[in-house]
């Protein structure tokens, strides 16, 4: 069974690891503060805190899981959880067609396709 990050395992208890609940707070702070995904991973690579696998820089994708998992809820509280939840729909930029399916609101361009 693989822990969330910041969740150990002592015993048979699986338990809060302090030094890493402050980073899962000082993320979902900075991103309800306005930073980006990108610049968060910036300042975790500033401070030296490495990635959940060991590595020495995160990535967007491994911040923007973070931020969805609702096991982090009893580390952040629910209201801090439900806003980054609204916040992470306010940023988005994907619209839903009727079916459910995703859909940019305007279609990417190759700008290599434009000089013609």
């Amino acid at each position: 069974m693989k822990l969330p990050y910041s969740y150990v395992l002592v015993g048979e208890e699986i338990t809060v690891h302090e030094e890493k609940a402050d980073v899962i707070r000082n993320i979902f702070e900075y991103y309800l503060a306005g930073a980006s995904l990108g610049k968060i991973v910036d300042m975790l690579f500033a401070k030296g805190i490495p990635s959940p696998t060991g590595k020495p820089k995160w990535t967007r994708a491994a911040v923007d899981k973070l931020l969805a998992n609702k096991k982090y809820i009893p580390i952040v509280g629910i209201n801090v959880y439900l806003d980054a939840q609204f916040e992470k729909d306010r940023r988005c930029n994907v619209d839903y067609e009727k079916a459910g399916h995703p859909r940019k609101a305007v279609k990417y361009r190759s700008p290599s396709l434009e000089m013609k």
